[in-house]
Parts: C-alpha cells; sequence; structure tokens
C-alpha cells in the first residue's frame, strides 16, 4: 500500500530503507508492543493497527541537516516499511538519535542510528540485521547472569532452543562449565542438537525427565503459560532464578501467579542493562567487547563447513506476512534467515 509523503521540515532526513530481517524477536516486539511502547515508535495511519520495528539498513536520500548529507548509510530501528522520515538530533561522526516527538519515552537504543561506511557488504548487512538486536539479547543476557554468579545454578534450561537468541545465549554461556540444557519442539529437535552449543536437549514433553534435584535457572524465551507452569512445579524451590527473556510463542506478557512455586520470574530487557553501562560510564568499552565478540558469533553462524544458519533472501516485502505467520505458529525452519532486500529490484 502507498501512502503520500509530507515535504521535509528544516532538521528532518528521509531515508530510503535498504535491507531489513525478521526474526522471533519481531514477534516479541508485537506481543509486549502496548506495553513497553514498540507501537509508539512507528504510529500506524489506520486505526486498530501498527507498524512492526524491524532491524536494518537504510540511505538517506533527502536532508535538511547540514551535518548529515544524502547518500549517508544507517543501521537502526525502521518499520516494515520502504520509506522513513525521521528527526536527527544529538548528531555525531558516528550516529545521531531520531528525535521525533512520538519517539520520547522509549529506551535510547531503539532510537540511535549508526552511520555506516559507504560500500555495503550485502552478506555482512544480512547477518548484522538478523543478529544484532539478538546477539545483543542474548550477550547482555548472559552478562546479567554472570554478574550474580549465575545464582548458584548447577544447570541452565533455555526453551525455544531452536531460536536465534536462545542459542545466542547458549553461546555466550559455552565458557561456563554448568550444563546448558535445551527444551524444544520435537520438529527442531535434530537442529537443536546439531548446533552443539547444548549439552542436552529435551523436547517440551520431555520436560519431568531433566534432574529436578539441582540447582536450576531458567531462561524462557517462549513466554508460554503453560510451559511456565510446568517448569516451577518440576523445580519448585530447586528453580534458583527465572529469566523471562522473550516470547516466542504467547501473545502477551506470562500471567503472574501466586500460586506458582519457585520464585517469582523477572523479565530481562537489554536496554536496561545497556543504560546501567551508560550510567556507570562502562558503555564503550563494553561495546568493544560486544562488537569484538558478536564478529567471531557471526563468523561461527555462517561458516561454510558447518553453518548454523543459510540467509533466506526475500525481494521486497511481498512475503514478509508469510513469513511473519510462520515466525508466530513455530513453523517456520530455524535453519533460516530471513532478510527483505527492498532495493535490489
Amino acid at each position: 500500500m502507498e501512502f503520500p509523503t509530507s515535504p521535509l521540515a528544516d532538521g528532518e532526513v528521509l531515508v530510503r530503507i535498504e535491507r531489513i530481517a525478521l526474526t522471533t524477536n519481531n514477534m516479541t516486539y508485537a506481543v509486549y508492543g502496548d506495553s513497553i511502547g514498540y507501537w509508539n515508535l512507528f504510529p500506524a495511519t489506520q486505526p486498530g493497527y501498527g507498524c512492526m520495528p524491524a532491524w536494518g539498513y537504510a540511505e538517506i536520500i533527502e536532508s535538511r541537516v547540514p551535518e548529515i548529507p544524502t547518500g549517508t548509510r544507517v543501521f537502526g530501528y525502521f518499520p516494515i516499511a520502504t520509506h522513513l522520515a525521521m528527526k536527527p538530533t544529538a548528531v555525531t561522526s558516528r550516529s545521531f538519535v531520531d528525535g521525533a516527538g512520538h519517539r520520547t519515552g522509549t529506551p535510547k537504543v531503539y532510537n540511535l542510528y549508526e552511520i555506516q561506511p559507504q560500500g555495503p557488504d550485502p552478506r555482512m548487512d544480512s547477518l548484522i540485521s538478523l543478529f544484532r538486536a539478538l546477539f545483543i539479547t542474548s550477550y547482555t543476557a548472559a552478562d546479567y547472569l554472570r554478574e550474580r554468579h549465575y545464582f548458584k545454578a548447577e544447570q541452565f534450561v533455555i526453551s525455544s532452543a531452536s531460536s536465534k537468541t536462545a542459542y545466542g545465549i547458549a553461546h555466550c554461556l559455552s565458557d561456563v562449565p554448568t550444563p546448558k540444557i535445551g527444551l524444544t519442539s520435537r520438529r527442531n529437535k535434530s537442529f537443536v542438537e546439531g548446533l552443539g552449543c547444548y549439552d542436552a536437549v529435551y523436547v517440551y514433553e520431555e520436560l519431568t525427565d531433566i534432574d529436578p534435584t539441582k540447582s536450576t535457572v531458567y531462561v524462557d524465551l517462549s513466554g508460554d503459560d503453560t510451559l511456565h507452569r510446568r517448569v516451577h512445579e518440576h523445580f519448585r524451590d530447586r528453580l534458583a532464578f527465572d529469566c523471562l527473556v522473550g516470547s516466542t510463542q504467547s501473545t502477551s506478557f506470562p500471567e503472574q501467579d501466586e500460586d506458582l512455586p519457585g520464585p517469582d520470574p523477572v523479565f530481562f530487557f537489554a536496554a536496561l542493562q545497556l543504560d546501567s553501562y551508560k550510567a556507570a560510564g562502562e558503555l564503550r568499552s563494553f561495546m568493544q567487547r560486544y562488537l569484538r565478540d558478536e564478529r567471531i558469533f557471526l563468523e561461527r553462524i555462517a561458516d561454510t563447513r558447518r553453518p548454523w544458519m543459510t540467509l533466506v533472501e526475500h525481494s521486497g516485502l511481498d512475503d514478509a506476512p508469510a513469513v511473519i505467520t510462520g515466525l508466530h505458529n513455530g513453523s517456520t525452519d530455524p535453519s533460516g534467515g530471513h532478510v527483505f532486500d527492498l532495493i535490489s529490484r
């Protein structure tokens, strides 16, 4: 659907979106769209609709900001669309913040756009579009657990183990001798076992086969209320910590259940972890460490000898509804990474 565009005002830029990625992370944005404010970032023009955000690259094709010339490429948060008008503030040689009024009140990480070097590398652009938001969540979640001495866990149980954020967490915990146990669907079990980053893999129906006597940290990527209750009832007082990282299988926040055995779930929000580094003056050193380790992770993902994922390239946005449906109902092949090229058509 085409919508009319308004002329730019002074202080605004218009970008043409080049490439975006869709993952189960986008389902989390939709599920928590009202409660966290994701729907406010790109307000829909039609009542009852929302613009689902996605990560990717864009080129500035019109600028009313002297410091940002046309042709500048940026990486950041965009709607699933072809163009976006923005109001850059806090402009530096490396980045700017979209200061549009409707974007205030959301964590800065969602409003920050990194200025990219010229000469795009489509393959690396696709991998970063797919994994930057996911792996930084994996990475900061592992940091969060590490800073708390892993709650003295004797095992980690990670649900939705086939999701990119889940196996990113397992990868980030690879230097920890504590066993990493993946929970997944029967359909995805072989894929998860083939990753090699989990010490054991169980399908959801086999949850009760996991040792309930060991102190356990549950890392919840599914957000499924029924599974959540089963985990608490199985581990009970041996559940040391319940960390809710994402929601691949639900349509809302998990319901609060006062009768649930074990600790209350704690929602992990990567943006707050990043804010804590910034408040402590540690954000730059964190990002240096993160970018080094992200490169190692992406090289492992795309290792041609034994890749964890295959890029699935789409031309334009026509396939987006089908991909979103598959991500939501869990029918999407976890070994594929869906990237949408909006300019090479």
